[in-house]
């Protein structure tokens, strides 16, 4: 087991016209699950090649239980690597594909032949693939390869586990179980764990600590529960959740928010006293969760907004209704039982007290007492 510590990594390519990391500091506790959630071309699987040691980082230091090992070759790092990509031994069978790290000159001496069978079978048999033992890579589909990648990781004992995005080829049944294996063999075997992913609800069901990072740079870092219940910025908000946050571009008007004609939405103190010293002119993002959102009827007084409905996504027990009211879009998350028909006049009612605040200009979050 084993503390990773990134601290100002940064990695460019084509001469400085691609900047993969920006100066990125990040910590994984010993033993710790951390996830880094981010969209294709972020900066994901750059970072785990440095960790690995199959690139060289062009500034900043890596440190493995507080040792450098920034420029230490990938065989003395003891970690162990998965990636998207299969880069299976085309002709190795899964099993020798499998072995292929406990025989490598620096761990055969800790595997008998015996042993090295059982923890291959071990792990194949977890992964669903202990039939496929024999077969070669051109002879598995492209979900059983990806499991047979994934082993090869799983089968060392290193001090830690770097896994890049190790089941996105699997179909949803299968990428949902795995999940919870992943999870249950890290936490059974204490192994320190970055795990690369750009699905959010994959980061926030197995992570101890996460980091958002977009463009190179880390957005914000902290627990699953941190992240989603205080996002940092704009761009968390709406990364961070499903559906995606609404974002609201209001304006001060006394102790309350303005959405042009549409909405007047009275301050709570803790909200007032956040907003205190801004200028009127100036644009407030409001944030509100779909799921924070209640449908009334058109002509209650609770109804903050009226709108009309659109599009209705039935996702089984849950639906995600899409309404429109004057140009505005928003969603809302709710009970299928509870959906109203398309084209059906609805209010929406919601607590300021569910709601996030954001520079118009920074995208920053802005501060609340209950923050």
């Amino acid at each position: 087991m084993a503390k990773i510590t990134i601290q100002n990594l940064c990695k460019q390519y084509k001469n400085g016209e691609v900047q993969a990391l920006k100066d990125i500091s990040l910590e994984c506790r010993d033993g710790g699950f951390f996830c880094l959630l981010g969209p294709a071309g972020a900066g994901k699987t750059t970072t785990i090649k440095l960790l690995a040691g199959i690139e060289a980082a062009d500034s900043g230091r890596i440190l493995l239980d507080d040792v450098d090992i920034t420029d230490q070759m990938p065989m003395h790092r003891d970690l162990a690597v998965a990636f998207e990509t299969y880069a299976l031994y085309p002709q190795r069978t899964v099993r020798q594909n499998l072995a292929f790290p406990l025989q490598s000159p620096l761990r055969k001496n800790e595997w008998t032949p015996e042993t090295m069978e059982q923890r291959v079978v071990e792990i194949a048999n977890l992964l669903g693939i202990g039939e496929l033992l024999d077969r070669l890579p051109r002879q598995l589909s492209g979900g059983q390869r990806q499991r047979v990648a994934l082993g090869r990781a799983l089968v060392r004992k290193p001090k830690a586990y770097l896994l890049d995005e190790p089941i996105a080829h699997l179909d949803a049944k299968l990428r949902h179980r795995m999940r919870g294996e992943l999870k249950r063999i890290q936490m059974e075997l204490g192994i320190t764990t970055i795990y690369t992913t750009p699905d959010q609800l994959e980061a926030l069901s197995l992570a101890d600590t996460m980091a958002v990072i977009n463009n190179g740079r880390i957005e914000q870092s902290g627990t699953p529960a941190e992240i989603y219940r205080r996002p940092a910025n704009v761009f968390v908000a709406r990364f961070v959740g499903d559906p995606p946050m609404n974002i609201l571009t209001t304006h001060l008007v006394g102790d309350e928010l303005a959405l042009n004609s549409l909405m007047r939405l009275k301050l709570s103190e803790p909200f007032r006293r956040a907003l205190s010293g801004y200028p009127p002119e100036k644009p407030v993002l409001l944030g509100i969760r779909p799921k924070d959102m209640r449908l009334t009827p058109p002509d209650a007084p609770q109804a903050k907004l009226h709108a009309e409905s659109g599009h209705i996504q039935v996702l089984g027990e849950t639906s995600v209704v899409t309404l429109s009211s004057d140009g505005l879009e928003i969603r809302l998350k709710l009970a299928t039982q509870q959906a109203p028909r398309r084209g059906e006049r609805v209010g929406v009612d919601f607590s300021i007290e569910d709601c996030h605040l954001f520079d118009a200009h920074s995208q920053n979050r802005i501060a609340t007492e209950n923050d």
